[in-house]
């Protein structure tokens, strides 16, 4: 039994595979940014510790971490890839939820870095006594509140921050992230 290949056939196949093999290029990298974000990360166990007691504002030079709904950004490069996290005062009350820690990665556009998504400075009350800690990203304007569990407040991002579970240790004044 003799197959016959002709040009024609050959072109529809190689078309056929040029097709899915683009799909495939495009389509992956896409897919595997986007799991980070559907799948919760599973914690390593791991953590670093951090001391609180000389940890200044970004823009004020000031320890704000005193201070209700203010915040720093801090790079560490086993945590987070090495992509600057946010730690924000959320209550004053001595408790492990004191204090909680973003990604400082917007979930738009994956922009980050200090001059891009910077830490808070304060707790706005908006409409209706709503109260929020805001973070925006200078890339694209997307807006999150971190005393949410960094929602979106306003896009274009569609996705909340990261989030790193912390705990405060008010004796020795010092902040557990795990990873």
């Amino acid at each position: 039994m003799e197959i016959k290949f002709s040009r024609r056939l050959f072109l529809k196949k190689l078309s056929e595979l040029t097709k899915t093999l683009g799909a495939t290029i495009v389509f992956i990298p896409i897919l595997s940014c986007e799991k980070d974000w559907i799948i919760p990360p599973t914690l390593k166990g791991e953590f670093i510790e951090l001391d609180l007691t000389n940890e200044k504002s970004d823009i004020l030079n000031l320890p704000v971490l005193n201070f209700i709904g203010s915040g720093v950004t801090k790079q560490f490069n086993q945590v987070n890839y090495g992509i600057p996290l946010i730690i924000v005062r959320t209550k004053k009350e001595n408790k492990d939820d004191d204090f909680k820690c973003f990604s400082g990665m917007c979930t738009h556009d994956q922009c980050f870095g200090k001059d891009k998504v910077r830490a808070p400075l304060k707790i706005e009350t908006i409409s209706s006594n709503i109260k929020v800690c805001r973070v925006v990203c200078t890339c694209h304007g997307s807006e999150f509140d971190l005393l949410d569990g960094g929602k979106v407040l306003k896009g274009p991002a569609e996705k909340p921050l990261k989030e790193f579970k912390c705990e405060f240790n008010p004796q020795k004044n010092t902040l557990k992230i795990y990873y």
